[in-house]
């Protein structure tokens, strides 16, 4: 089987598998960009697993995630990681700052009611790693320019009449979280907001290329893809989450079974991420209420 047989079949697939068990069957240099949030080893658990290691652990399986991926991506590419500030630092100096032409550290910074401590300031933001194997990678300033501050400046508008369409955005970018009561928000115990994995996908991307989502979660980052028009190739280790996602992507739409409808939910359940909701757990007791058994 050669290399082109074997990328075909996997594009637009979403695997029931280990991502590693992917990635290691992928051939080298097939994919235009790589998109990853994984488990940020703070011991959240997705249904009833939870993947915490200790962190030389984790830090070591994170390593062995970025080479993997680096090794599947194009030349022209980019690698976008999501992750707490100290898990990516420990990443880049370990690893990505050695093996990759540049490494840029982005903020998505958002509002919290929790996390809030009299002892330091809120974390409010996660590091977003863009790693470029070359200088020569793909990036596409005008699908994701914002309007300029200052139109009517003299240069801007100098800049206006040959064509552009606006500035590159700064590398802090504030989106909402996907809270409980947020319109795609599903099952699922962590979510990025689809706006966020939209502007990363459109800035070095374009229709047929082939983006690797390297945890399908709750499927929203495969969404986006597929309304993108670009291809897509992912796994997902959980059975509860990958029916959702192929519903999803079936169907075109968050099946109302799928959602998170809670009701007067206290402090302490929002204080961490909600767990998979197991459906035996879940009883239907009006329209607008669900009596959810954590």
């Amino acid at each position: 089987m050669n290399n082109q047989t074997d990328i075909i079949n996997h594009i637009n697939q979403v695997f029931l598998k280990d991502i590693m068990e992917v990635l290691k069957k992928l051939p080298d240099k097939s994919i235009d960009m790589v998109y990853g949030d994984p488990d940020y080893n703070v011991g959240i658990k997705y249904g009833n697993k939870s993947y915490t290691k200790t962190f030389d652990k984790y830090i070591e399986w994170y390593i062995e995630l970025a080479k993997e991926s680096l090794r599947v991506l194009k030349d022209t590419g980019n690698m976008f990681l999501i992750n707490y500030p100290k898990q990516n630092a420990y990443l880049r100096v370990k690893y990505l700052d050695k093996v990759c032409y540049e490494v840029s550290d982005y903020v998505w910074v958002y509002n919290t009611n929790v996390g809030h401590s009299p002892k330091r300031f809120t974390t409010a933001h996660r590091s977003i790693l863009h790693c470029r194997k070359t200088k020569n990678n793909n990036f596409y300033k005008d699908n994701v320019a914002v309007p300029y501050q200052n139109p009517t400046d003299k240069r801007i508008l100098g800049n206006i009449a040959n064509g552009s369409k606006g500035r590159m955005p700064y590398g802090w970018f504030y989106f909402n979280l996907v809270k409980n009561v947020s319109k795609e928000k599903t099952f699922h115990s962590c979510q990025i907001p689809q706006k966020l994995s939209e502007m990363l996908i459109k800035s070095c991307t374009i229709e047929g290329d082939i983006v690797l989502i390297l945890f399908g979660g709750s499927g929203s980052e495969i969404e986006v893809c597929k309304i993108l028009k670009r291809q897509y190739i992912s796994a997902e280790i959980d059975e509860k989450y990958h029916k959702m996602i192929m519903d999803r992507l079936n169907k075109g739409k968050i099946e109302e079974r799928y959602k998170l409808w809670l009701k007067n939910y206290d402090t302490k359940n929002i204080s961490t991420q909600l767990t998979l909701l197991e459906e035996q757990n879940v009883y239907l007791v009006n329209k607008d209420k669900v009596k959810v058994n954590l």
